[in-house]
């Protein structure tokens, strides 16, 4: 594509966030982003390259993120776990030969399907109280080449069967140790460097973004953002049944976080010179971030829709950040502002590629308002 990319706050935001959790799990360390997954691309280039004929033991089909179950706050077993399940206890009664010749023979997209497995097994491990669920996720892994990865990728879902094995009084550092005999090398350094980090550099919250929820499944895990946190009232509920909505419209809500902020750029203007002090009323916020489904508009990869959410100190300083939303006309992006009780919500949709006209309108953004009002009426 010809097409340069117009890299707004949002993608800003992200990539600050990123870089965040990357550097507290790497003790500040330098690095390039995308650099470590442009190699595995190679890799796995050289190897397909090769041709060594050798058949994937994997099993057809992979998990639909457009269907949510790459999500982690509410996944829902399925055959496609049922059947990782079988082969991961089949790995892992073979010989040395037997897994090194499985692990070549996988593919570079398969290994994330192994890392996506790895990451809902961590879940049903904490709601079924089973270490059979941990072992699985922690085979899977064993599984993986992590040459043709991003390791970091492979240390994110560790973080999480880490969690979930001393949630339900598993002896982690033992398991971890035990599946690091079944990896080739790199992940073994991987599956025993973890057990041996500080305590903080293992913590969900801590360290890798995450923190438990409570759903109608059970426990499963959400997106945290380490900024003040003080809900009054079951905030993460709030920002899960927005994200519902969200995925009910045209959107596959890609992302659910809490301990997130309103970024003051969406709010402020000429108009709007108080929103920073405003803003600092705020008690506890929560994020969510849709993609366009792919069968809803050409120009689905370019499309974005963000939405804030934000308990404040009061029922004036919510109506004050909805009299801003109002205020505002942004010339590249719509949004739409919701107050109820003392939670405000904003909801922006754009375009983040230079020359793209946005899916989302000032006529069509509304259609959430009502949804969205019912639900903050809510909360308690």
């Amino acid at each position: 594509m010809k097409a340069k990319l117009l890299i707004g706050a949002i993608a800003i935001a992200a990539i600050l966030i990123v870089v965040v959790v990357l550097l507290r799990a790497r003790k500040n360390k330098p690095y390039v982003l995308g650099e470590e997954y442009a190699k595995a691309v190679a890799l796995e280039q050289q190897r397909k390259q090769s041709g060594d004929g050798r058949k994937s033991p994997m099993p057809a089909g992979e998990y639909d993120q457009w269907r949510g179950e790459d999500g982690l706050i509410n996944p829902v077993k399925n055959s496609l776990d049922s059947e990782l399940g079988a082969l991961c206890q089949k790995f892992a009664k073979s010989d040395a030969q037997a897994r090194a010749d499985m692990r070549t023979s996988i593919s570079m997209d398969e290994f994330y399907t192994l890392l996506t497995f790895s990451q809902r097994a961590a879940v049903f491990a904490m709601r079924e109280r089973d270490v059979n669920w941990v072992n699985n996720g922690l085979t899977a892994i064993a599984m993986i080449e992590a040459k043709r990865t991003d390791a970091r990728d492979i240390l994110m879902a560790l973080s999480l069967l880490y969690h979930s094995a001393k949630r339900i009084g598993a002896n982690a550092d033992q398991l971890f140790r035990d599946t690091a005999k079944l990896s080739e090398p790199s992940v073994a350094t991987l599956l025993t460097g973890f057990v041996d980090r500080p305590a903080d550099e293992k913590d969900i919250r801590a360290s890798w973004g995450f923190d438990e929820v409570e759903t109608s499944g059970g426990l499963g895990f959400i997106g945290w953002g380490n900024e003040a946190y003080q809900p009054t009232g079951d905030l993460k509920r709030v920002a899960i049944e927005i994200a519902d909505l969200v995925a009910k419209d045209k959107y596959r809500a890609s992302s659910v976080e809490v301990a997130s902020e309103l970024p003051a750029v969406w709010l402020k203007s000429a108009e709007n010179p108080s929103v920073e002090s405003v803003l600092k009323k705020v008690r506890a916020g929560a994020s969510i971030h849709g993609n366009l489904r792919p069968n809803e508009h050409p120009t689905y990869k370019s499309q974005v829709l963000m939405i804030f959410l934000v308990e404040m100190d009061d029922e004036r300083a919510a109506q004050e950040l909805q009299e801003m939303s109002r205020k505002k006309k942004p010339a590249n992006y719509s949004m739409v502002g919701v107050s109820n009780g003392k939670l405000f919500c904003l909801v922006i949709g754009e375009s983040f590629e230079q020359g793209v006209a946005a899916f989302e309108t000032p006529e069509t953004l509304p259609r959430f308002a009502k949804g969205i009002t019912e639900i903050l009426g809510r909360y308690k």
